[in-house]
């Protein structure tokens, strides 16, 4: 782009006026306005008005881009807006040509659109979403500017807006976690930063933008006398603060006893590019890219022998698997979920509600793959495994850990109903347990046949009748929960500390 472009651009005052910009189709992050303030993480992003076939349109878009980028969106988003706009465009040139204005593109040409895109693009449905959000931004946001005499009705609703399930992300494994933050596999790192970067993202969740970005004095010690980290939410465009774990601050002091060495003439950042004299070295004017980030992963991976459950090299994990991690592990320790909203930054606690939902998710698998529990008959109880009965025995196996915490299993009673017989379980049909509670139902058990002895000893009939009912409940819940021990025996199954951890401790 020519310096005088720019200042139009820049709503200078320019010869030529607007007529300068539009003979330029292909914009250069470096020249755009406050553009080397904006993350260019994979090299220079270049916005392309070159496939907008329709004059009219490329006009719009460059006035869009021009307002979008004056507002602070990065110039990687709105590059990938212009690719969902030039596929409106071609679809415009090949099924409606006569739309030669904006006043000619009516609603029911829109509509034509949306029914194409879900019906015969092909497109999965993430990108039919993309496609149609780009545009209906465009004609809510330039109606009034760059497509003047537009239609009011020429709109996109919301509620047209192609619907994108959500899918739980791929988890990181909690046997993954445990290798990584290993001082022993970290050792085997041969530069400082690359253990700055594994242990960064262990410990914080942040998005690798948050992390390439970080501040040489982003450490600062709070009032309590414990290290922060200050980072900047590129996605929210806001700073904020996050405490951290002693481990990443011993960490930040060697990787600052680095940079004061490899950069003596300073650094801003605490991720900087290589020093004088390296390969791209850049003297530490700019920070390093989240491509470098993910080929250090993709490094540790092979270096450390970093491997799955099932013995596999872990070659697929990238760096927001563990933004994943973070997340899911507080809701495992029953951490509110404003609190976890604070922690990951994000903008709406729905967001953070997903990480609720896929610890349930985690925790229902683990259920159907060997979680049986069994009544004070000894018999098993098993959750349906498909369709809406599943969702409600497992809403109500949920229930019932939270209503009721009882020392040796789980209230059965179904929701508004509470326990007229407290401390009764061993008697109750709806008491449940699993094998998490052996322990201490094989204690109960040899106390209950103790006291029973002395009952019969001192003829008390009320009490032996009581007790006899116990030890009979005990003995038949152990031998139920033998029963089902002894049939996953062979192996492939969870065995109780895992399953305790899938559903009370450790995040997947």
């Amino acid at each position: 782009m020519s310096g005088e472009a720019l200042r139009v651009l820049e709503g200078g005052g320019a010869p030529g006026g607007w007529e300068a910009l539009w003979l330029i189709d292909l914009w250069r992050q470096s020249e755009l306005p406050h553009g080397d303030l904006a993350p260019s993480y994979d090299g220079e992003v270049l916005i392309h008005f070159e496939g907008l076939l329709q004059p009219w349109l490329k006009e719009a878009a460059k006035r869009w881009a021009r307002a979008r980028l004056l507002a602070e969106t990065t110039p990687q988003t709105m590059s990938r807006y212009l690719t969902d706009l030039r596929e409106f465009s071609g679809w415009l040139a090949a099924r409606a040509p006569d739309v030669a204005t904006p006043a000619l593109l009516s609603r029911g040409v829109l509509e034509e659109y949306l029914l194409w895109v879900r019906s015969e693009s092909g497109w999965k449905p993430a990108t039919c979403s993309h496609r149609v959000v780009a545009l209906r931004l465009l004609l809510d946001e330039q109606a009034d500017d760059g497509l003047a005499g537009l239609p009011r009705g020429a709109v996109i609703h919301r509620t047209e807006l192609p619907r994108v399930d959500y899918r739980l992300p791929k988890q990181l494994g909690g046997e993954i976690f445990q290798q990584w933050v290993d001082p022993a596999n970290i050792a085997l790192l041969d530069h400082e930063q690359h253990r700055t970067i594994v242990l960064l993202l262990a410990y914080t969740g942040f998005r690798v933008s948050s992390v390439v970005t970080l501040a040489r004095d982003a450490r600062e010690l709070g009032p309590d006398g414990q290290p922060y980290l200050r980072y900047w939410n590129i996605k929210a465009k806001r700073q904020a603060m996050l405490p951290i774990a002693p481990e990443l601050s011993d960490q930040l002091d060697r990787n600052e006893a680095f940079l004061v060495d490899a950069y003596p003439e300073g650094t801003e950042w605490l991720l900087p590019s290589p020093p004088p004299g390296c390969h791209n070295g850049k003297g530490g004017a700019f920070h390093i890219s989240p491509r470098t980030v993910r080929r250090i992963v993709e490094s540790y991976v092979r270096v450390a022998g970093i491997r799955a459950a099932d013995g596999k090299l872990a070659l697929d994990v990238h760096p927001h698997m563990f933004r994943h991690y973070v997340g899911t592990s507080m809701v495992n320790e029953n951490i509110p979920l404003t609190v976890i909203q604070k922690v990951l930054d994000h903008g709406s606690v729905e967001m953070t509600a997903r990480y609720a939902h896929m610890h349930d998710e985690t925790v229902r698998r683990a259920v159907r793959r060997w979680h049986q529990r069994v009544n004070i008959r000894g018999e098993r109880i098993v959750l349906p495994v498909d369709g809406p009965l599943q969702e409600a025995a497992w809403m109500k196996e949920r229930i019932a850990r939270a209503k009721q915490a009882l020392p040796n299993g789980y209230c059965g009673l179904p929701l508004v109903q509470s326990c007229p017989h407290p401390n009764a379980c061993l008697s109750c049909a709806s008491f449940l347990t699993d094998g998490s509670f052996r322990d201490v139902h094989e204690q109960q058990h040899g106390e209950t046949r103790r006291l029973l002895e002395t009952a019969r000893k001192n003829n008390n009939l009320r009490l032996i009748e009581v007790l006899e009912r116990d030890e009979q409940s005990l003995s038949r819940i152990i031998e139920g929960l033998d029963a089902i021990e002894a049939d996953h025996a062979g192996g492939g199954q969870l065995d109780l500390l895992e399953l305790a951890a899938c559903g009370e401790g450790e995040g997947a």
